[in-house]
């Protein structure tokens, strides 16, 4: 494993989690982990030279306190696509089918199980982001209009096309991503999680693609692209995010 296993450690003293979390008052619940969100010095954090770290033995994600905007938006989903990698044990060695689906999976189990700071993120990225994205509204479900899967969108600077598909062209599988054409292809029947779960699961392949990843890559590599590949989603493509915020909110909603 890249991280420790969770130790039985007592919890910290009431009043450094009240100093900590003041400005960040919530937790965050993946897998069999329930992880407070600290913003702290460099001092007093798990690993000093790291702007966030996961600290299970003290239940955190431990944030630099002097992170804002965007940077903190990336250091916390840093930490979240690590936490999602370790909970699903997805570590060095697995291949890049399992990469795409942990993170695709953590997200969604994210967004469903920490409203709060799923509202939060997008909220932040909203604030910070140019342009008028609202990606909170997408989160609350206050747009004045249903978002629309999108035709495109920009993935490291490459366009890659997205299509529905009938159950005759998905065969078995509920969606592919064609590396010959740079093509996201969904089946046009999903509904529910298992929407947002195959349209992140089927991009984040074009991710890998666009990175250029080796089935069997580095763990550090898969993390890393994610992390920069998302991010330059969320900045490059506010139509196809909204919709991605907006179908992963309310998993029961028409898409």
């Amino acid at each position: 494993m890249l991280l420790p296993a969770p130790a039985q450690a007592p919890a910290p003293a009431p009043a450094l989690v009240a100093e900590s979390v003041a400005q960040l008052p919530f937790h965050v619940e993946l897998g069999p982990y329930r992880l407070a969100v600290a913003l702290l010095p460099s001092a007093r954090m798990y690993d000093k030279r790291r702007r966030a770290c996961l600290n299970l033995e003290d239940h955190r994600i431990e944030l630099r306190q002097d992170l804002a905007g965007l940077r903190l938006a990336e250091a916390f989903l840093d930490c979240l696509i690590r936490l999602s990698h370790f909970s699903k044990g997805c570590q060095q060695g697995c291949v890049e089918e399992a990469y795409a689906h942990s993170f695709a999976t953590g997200l969604v189990e994210f967004a469903l199980r920490n409203p709060r700071a799923w509202l939060w993120f997008n909220l932040l990225l909203s604030e910070h982001l140019p342009g008028d994205v609202r990606y909170d509204h997408a989160v609350r479900g206050a747009l004045t209009r249903v978002p629309e899967i999108p035709r495109r969108i920009l993935v490291a600077g490459r366009s890659v096309s997205v299509r529905r598909i009938s159950r005759a062209e998905s065969g078995s599988a509920f969606g592919w991503y064609d590396f010959d054409r740079r093509e996201v292809q969904l089946y046009a029947g999903l509904s529910g999680a298992n929407l947002p779960v195959v349209a992140l699961h089927e991009i984040t392949h074009a991710v890998h693609h666009a990175y250029a990843l080796r089935t069997r890559d580095t763990h550090r590599n898969f993390s890393r692209c994610q992390l920069e590949g998302w991010l330059g989603i969320m900045r490059d493509n506010p139509s196809a995010w909204r919709w991605l915020a907006w179908i992963m909110n309310l998993p029961g909603r028409p898409a």
